[in-house]
């Protein structure tokens, strides 16, 4: 069985205004298209509520960045209280979605993730020697690529969603 590292516990981004939800989801594909990240949607329900929909989205992009190591970012995004609106700008109508965000991200570094090193008891024993003393600073800097890809990442969403903070008097 592989090893997972959790490297970046609980990144918090929360939102209160006027969004674009599927833009948003563009976004977030975008980027892993970018990256190399093959993305795997675990959760996706969505409630109608009198007060608003609650939408909820949990991801689970990963990369393999060798035939060792990988990289995987959890993402739940919590929606609540989102109302369709139209605004208009300029003289053009823009409908969007009105509402709260909750974005928690979570990074982890994975190991030996097709359990090759676990087959023989000696072969474990050679992949703990590996990992402690040969593969310290590949590890090193594969968690560096992953801290940056999800800094990145919540970068570019906190980037998109400051587009809208303009629109409050709706």
């Amino acid at each position: 069985m592989s090893e997972k590292t959790l490297v970046i516990d609980q990144l918090k981004l929360n939102y209160s205004g006027l969004f674009d939800l599927n833009g948003l989801y563009r976004i977030m594909d975008q980027w892993f298209y970018e990256k190399g990240y093959d993305r795997w949607e675990l959760k996706n329900c969505e409630l109608v509520l009198p007060e608003g929909k609650v939408i909820e989205i949990e991801l689970l992009p990963w990369k393999k960045t060798t035939e060792y190591f990988k990289n995987t970012i959890r993402i739940r995004m919590k929606c609540s209280e989102v109302k369709n609106v139209e605004i208009e700008k300029e003289g053009v109508k823009i409908k969007l979605n009105k509402g709260n965000i909750q974005l928690i991200m979570d990074g982890y570094l994975e190991t030996d993730y097709e359990g090759w090193w676990e087959e023989r008891p000696l072969l474990y024993f050679i992949r703990t020697l590996f990992d402690k003393y040969i593969f310290k600073r590949h590890y090193s800097q594969y968690e560096k690529w992953l801290i940056n890809d999800v800094y990145d990442l919540h970068s570019r969403i906190q980037k998109f969603l400051n587009l809208y903070r303009y629109e409050k008097h709706v």
